[in-house]
């Protein structure tokens, strides 16, 4: 990646198997990623729809410190990035703006 990562949220909501695939693999990895359930806060589902363009979960916002935003879907894909990425998100994600602990 070129641009370096500034913040990481997940989009998801507790039951979703692909989203409890992704929140697995990311404590596995051992990173803090803010959590966003689109059931529990309306504003979160919001966001993502308005964000990312449509109400899929788990979707993976990644803000960039160029101020570029962008979105990934699908468990596969999110999890891929973040194994490509550990490197770099791990200072990045241990940052004081969590909103929720990964389960």
């Amino acid at each position: 990646m070129t641009t370096n990562i500034k913040s990481l949220a997940l989009y998801h909501f507790q039951s979703c198997p692909y989203c409890a695939r992704t929140r697995n693999a990311i404590d596995e990895m051992g990173l803090t990623i803010e959590q966003r359930d689109i059931l529990l806060d309306p504003r979160h589902r919001s966001d993502l729809i308005a964000g990312g363009g449509k109400q899929q979960v788990p979707s993976l916002r990644i803000d960039t410190e160029d101020g570029q935003t962008s979105w990934l879907y699908e468990s596969t894909d999110i999890i891929r990035f973040l194994q490509r990425n550990v490197e770099q998100l791990d200072w990045a994600t241990r940052s004081d703006s969590t909103e929720n602990a990964v389960c």
